[in-house]
């Protein structure tokens, strides 16, 4: 398995049920428990580099899916955090009122190839509907991560 696979089967962050009132209250909740990984050298530049991206175009990859991402030399390697939301979920922009997953992604500004890989692994895991519904409905992170190795193996 390659590295953006192995991370979406095992990422560095989950945070299940995760209120927030804006696009900017989600960014940071998963933010503050990404922060503490390894992998992640400068906390408040790779916040920034995030809003940064998040205000230069959309970040979502479906209605209720955001991708918000940077490269940036706030993190040693390729990170990944994935928030389920709370009901009804999240406006990030007019077309995306309701979003309800989030994978936030960080790789260093060389990885390019490493985060096109990590976009396409979440985008193939999203595009199936057991998996999507599963991530939505998990009762435990236990759960929520076993479906996550699944459908990154697959």
């Amino acid at each position: 398995m390659d590295q953006p696979a192995q991370l979406l089967a095992q990422p560095d962050a989950v945070v299940l049920d995760l209120t927030a009132n804006s696009r900017e209250a989600a960014l940071g909740g998963l933010h503050a428990a990404l922060a503490g990984s390894p992998g992640v050298v400068d906390a408040a530049a790779f916040l920034h580099a995030l809003r940064e991206r998040a205000m230069l175009a959309p970040v979502c990859i479906a209605p209720d899916v955001a991708l918000p991402h940077a490269r940036t030399d706030a993190v040693s390697r390729l990170v990944l955090g994935v928030a389920r939301l709370t009901a009804p979920g999240v406006g990030f922009d007019a077309e995306h009122p309701a979003v309800r997953l989030m994978f936030m992604v960080g790789t260093p500004k060389p990885a390019v190839e490493d985060y096109l890989q990590a976009v396409a692994a979440i985008t193939r895991l999203l595009k199936r509907d057991a998996v999507r519904t599963g991530l939505l409905t998990a009762t435990t992170e236990a759960e929520f991560r076993a479906l996550l190795a699944r459908g990154a193996k697959r």
